[in-house]
């Protein structure tokens, strides 16, 4: 009860989200696994960049542990974001002084955060445990993010399935829960809007939402300022969960690395 008590008072009961409409559904808390699912090239390592850059500016010490990007990709990326100029420029060297100048202030100030990027291409239990215990005794450790959940690809089917779900099951309870460490991960989803992988993401994780492309009927019934993508809130266990064609708004833009929410639509209500 005095763990409860002592995270009342604010307006959310965890860490926010960068996205306030998404808030009132979850926040990133300690000892809960929330999840983002998008079909494959959709967005799901930009939103975790996203998420991890906005921990940083809250001043949290953030581990991010990735299998798909190594660290000099993820840098490139990470420096695009921050400093507002698009990955091929900033990649190719054709940016301005002033853009250049940017760089190097988000260089310097990415130096005084906690955060540490480990590029793990095919993740096992052990790697992550260790990887989490050795952070967390250096810097501390408020948030663990994980790119992404998915099976070795190896041996049949249904040990896959029982490796994965070993392997969230792991990160949600001894990382998470033991540890008091908030975790954020991605996981694949069909173009169903279903976890793709395996069932047991959702049965560990806390919270799953859903990114996906707004359709052209849907831009132009929203309006261009509702944003192109949309984000469903699909399972939760610490909140509401959104009924069947709700969901919240986003502009994302692939050539800065960015998300932010948009203004959000009106709902069609039948009378």
């Amino acid at each position: 009860w005095e763990q409860i008590k002592s995270s009342q008072g604010g307006a959310y009961s965890g860490i926010p989200f960068k996205f306030p409409t998404l808030n009132e559904y979850a926040t990133i808390e300690p000892g809960e696994l929330f999840v983002f699912a998008a079909e494959a090239k959709q967005g799901k390592s930009m939103m975790l960049l996203n998420c991890a850059v906005d921990l940083l500016q809250r001043d949290k010490s953030v581990l991010y542990i990735d299998s798909e990007l190594n660290t000099k990709l993820f840098t490139k990326r990470l420096l695009a974001h921050l400093a507002g100029i698009e990955f091929k420029r900033l990649g190719t060297g054709k940016y301005t002084p002033e853009e250049a100048k940017r760089i190097d202030e988000c260089r310097a100030w990415l130096k005084q955060r906690k955060f540490t990027h480990i590029y793990i291409p095919m993740f096992d239990q052990q790697s992550i445990y260790t990887a989490v215990k050795k952070v967390k005794h250096t810097q501390g450790l408020d948030v663990l993010i994980v790119d992404y959940f998915k099976g070795s690809g190896e041996g049949d089917a249904f040990n896959s399935y029982q490796e994965l779900g070993r392997f969230v099951d792991m990160v949600k309870n001894q990382i998470c829960g033991e540890m008091q460490i908030c975790g954020i991960g991605a996981a694949q989803a069909t173009t169903a809007g279903k976890v793709a992988d395996s069932a047991k993401i959702g049965r560990n994780a806390s919270t799953i939402a859903i990114i996906q492309d707004k359709t052209p009927e849907e831009i132009e019934a929203d309006g261009p300022d509702c944003g192109n993508k949309k984000l469903r809130v699909v399972l939760n266990r610490n909140g509401m969960q959104m009924a069947p064609g709700e969901y919240i708004d986003l502009f994302f833009d692939g050539n800065r690395i960015l998300y932010q929410e948009a203004r959000q639509h009106m709902p069609i209500t039948p009378f």
